[in-house]
């Protein structure tokens, strides 16, 4: 299911660096911030990271930022075991949180 995205490319990188921030998902956050200056040095993938974030589902997500890590590499042998993969599940669902917020505000403020 896709979630309407009701914010502009920068205030949802925003919102995602905000929601990564305080939940502290330092690999999640490195890995936007790794998407974010690709996309300026590169405007093909710019243009696909913003349809990614602004209409893209959870497999759009893991395409676009699997130029930065194997998504199904083999485990380390210490934590974090599969780092490309928590990072990126990160991302996705913190972009998730931020859109089902938009869409279903009455349920935000029933957890306040």
């Amino acid at each position: 299911m896709r979630l309407p995205n009701p914010y502009s490319l920068e205030a949802t990188i925003e919102k995602l660096r905000d929601g990564l921030a305080a939940t502290s998902s330092e690999e999640a956050l490195a890995l936007l911030e790794k998407a974010v200056t690709k996309a300026r040095d590169d405007e093909s993938y710019a243009k696909q990271f913003e349809e990614t974030l602004l209409r893209g589902s959870t497999i759009e997500i893991r395409e676009c930022l699997n130029c930065f890590g194997d998504d199904f590499g083999r485990s380390r042998d210490s934590p974090p075991y599969y780092p490309h993969h928590d990072a990126v599940n990160g991302i996705d669902g913190a972009l998730y949180t931020i859109l089902f917020d938009a869409a279903h505000p009455e349920a935000e403020q029933a957890h306040e």
